[in-house]
């Protein structure tokens, strides 16, 4: 159970994701594939957070997965061992068929998630926590001005890869309202400001960023990420999801497109 408390906190949701892609090959030697690497333990695991984009995997016999392999593997709930070179730096990770313990935990974590999914959607139909911070330019943004206006929401931080992956196709829901002035974008990041540069030079997100956002998530009662939110005209909660879903987009346009 360790293990899989570990995994929730570093893949950012209670869904074990994917942490990397790579070609389907064998290595000419399976006995040292490992050679000049060290064990990392659990309790460093978030010191390596942002290396997971890049990361490889092997199976215990040190053959490299591919997306699909590795995918069915941490499905199952299967726990890596993630191991660092000589100079400290994350080298690549080794996964296997999920154990019945692991496969036992997974089906508790699943449940547990759903259980709080569905918590969440109690508050559909409540007033949105109001707000009034400042965005990442500076300048200050509450949650009174907004009013009158649907507000998409999205609660992320920089480790967070299911975050990232939903990204384009966020964008490209921003460029679908771009002319509309009824519909805004705000994106609560938990990530403190400064911290924030040097994701930006490697990835695109095109709400209006807020950082420094872990007290109003906290007081909203995020606990997964990524949590995508809109906010109707009258400041009330009209959706709510956590987790990284393909075609969370087309879920947003719609409850968009029914508040408009």
């Amino acid at each position: 159970m360790m293990r899989t408390k570990t995994i929730l906190r570093v893949a950012c949701v209670c869904i074990l994701f994917v942490l990397a892609s790579c070609k389907n090959e064998t290595t000419s030697n399976k006995t040292s594939f490992l050679d000049g690497l060290t064990e990392i333990p659990e309790s460093e695991w978030s010191q390596y957070a942002t290396g997971f984009d890049d990361l490889t995997f092997y199976s215990p016999e040190g053959n490299l997965l591919d997306k699909e392999q590795s995918d069915g593997y941490f499905s199952e709930g299967s726990q890596p061992i993630l191991y660092k070179d000589a100079n400290d730096k994350l080298a690549l990770g080794v996964v296997g068929p999920a154990t019945e313990d692991e496969k036992k935990a997974m089906k508790e974590m699943m449940a547990s998630f759903e259980e709080r999914e569905a918590k969440m959607q109690e508050v559909i139909g409540t007033p949105a926590k109001p707000f009034d911070m400042l965005d990442y330019e500076g300048k200050q943004v509450t949650s009174e001005g907004l009013k009158g206006k649907v507000t998409v929401v999205n609660f992320w931080f920089k480790e967070c890869k299911p975050c990232i992956h939903e990204m384009p196709e966020l964008n490209e829901l921003v460029a679908t309202y771009k002319d509309n002035p009824n519909v805004q974008f705000i994106g609560f990041s938990t990530t403190a400001k400064d911290r924030l540069p040097s994701f930006f030079e490697k990835h695109t997100f095109d709400y209006r960023i807020v950082p420094d956002s872990m007290p109003y998530a906290m007081e909203n009662g995020i606990t997964g990420y990524p949590t995508n939110m809109v906010i109707d005209q009258e400041g009330n909660i009209a959706f709510l999801k956590t987790g990284f879903k393909t075609g969370i987009a087309d879920n947003i346009k719609e409850e968009i497109e029914n508040l408009l």
